[in-house]
């Protein structure tokens, strides 16, 4: 017999991290993006611009780095191997 409470609880969890994983991926896209358009202002020197330049690159890597950990964390709940 299925056990629908915990079915349903599984189902939401795994929403819910997709979502997570998915608005974390499309945020850091959105501040590489950020970062490309304040790299000429950079160049030219302007310091705002390279401060902004800096900010948003280092963000969207370590929001792609979170992405691969979790990543990686959903192929160890699933591959048994990893398990011994």
């Amino acid at each position: 017999m299925i056990n629908w409470g915990n079915f349903l609880l599984v189902a939401l969890a795994s929403i819910g991290f997709t979502v997570v994983v998915v608005s974390l991926f499309s945020l850091a896209m959105r501040l590489l993006t950020n970062a490309r358009h304040a790299l000429p202002a950079a160049r030219k020197g302007k310091i705002s611009a390279v401060r902004s330049e800096a900010l948003n690159r280092v963000t969207s890597y370590l929001l792609f780095l979170i992405c691969a950990f979790a990543l990686v964390y959903g192929i160890y709940l699933i591959v048994p191997y990893f398990h011994i």
